[in-house]
């Protein structure tokens, strides 16, 4: 904060945030999700004399930028719940979260986000990754409000389409890219 650094000032924030404490006493949110969080990272994370760590379940104390990106994010994720800024009424935006994470690991973070949907988190993720996507329809439940939405261009300028599957988008570049890649795999195994 005292430094011009070209970071984007919502890390900054996000940073300054979780280096809060935990809070006095656990949540039914923080009991339930960040064991499952912490089984992907393998610890807890804990901020120690201004850096933040990963307290491995064998006691080995790993500094945060020596753990890959998809585990930082992981790791991000559960300091912000665990010191109880991420909970009820609050807002999360997320910017493409499947990003540098093992692909194995999209569905825990599909149902970490509709777990923190159901207990009133207000929730706004951009992707580009089909199998995220699908998995929130495959995941959720009928309670469970989930929307697609697609922006795009036209000739009267950036248009939105919204709908509750994400399949039924018209303006789908996501589903395009994934249709373009199994006609070329049709093509080259069976020929024409």
């Amino acid at each position: 904060r005292e430094r011009k650094i070209p970071f984007d000032k919502t890390l900054v924030d996000i940073v300054a945030k979780a280096q809060l404490g935990e809070v006095r006493k656990a949540t039914e949110l923080q009991k339930n999700l960040l064991p499952i969080i912490s089984q992907i990272i393998g610890g807890k994370v804990i901020y120690d004399e201004d850096t933040f760590y990963v307290v491995k379940e064998n006691g080995l104390k790993v500094e945060f930028s020596m753990e890959a990106e998809g585990l930082r994010k992981f790791g991000l994720l559960w300091r912000l719940i665990q010191n109880g800024l991420i909970k009820k009424d609050t807002v999360l935006f997320w910017d493409e979260p499947e990003a540098n994470i093992n692909p194995i690991n999209i569905p825990v973070i599909v149902d970490i986000l509709i777990e923190l949907h159901r207990n009133g988190v207000q929730i706004f993720i951009s992707t580009h990754d089909y199998i995220l996507a699908k998995y929130f329809e495959v995941k959720r439940e009928k309670q469970d409000r989930v929307m697609f939405y697609s922006l795009y261009n036209s000739d009267n300028g950036v248009q939105c389409e919204k709908n509750t599957f994400f399949k039924e988008l018209k303006e789908n570049p996501i589903v395009k890219a994934f249709d373009k890649l199994l006609d070329e795999v049709y093509e080259r195994n069976l020929g024409e």
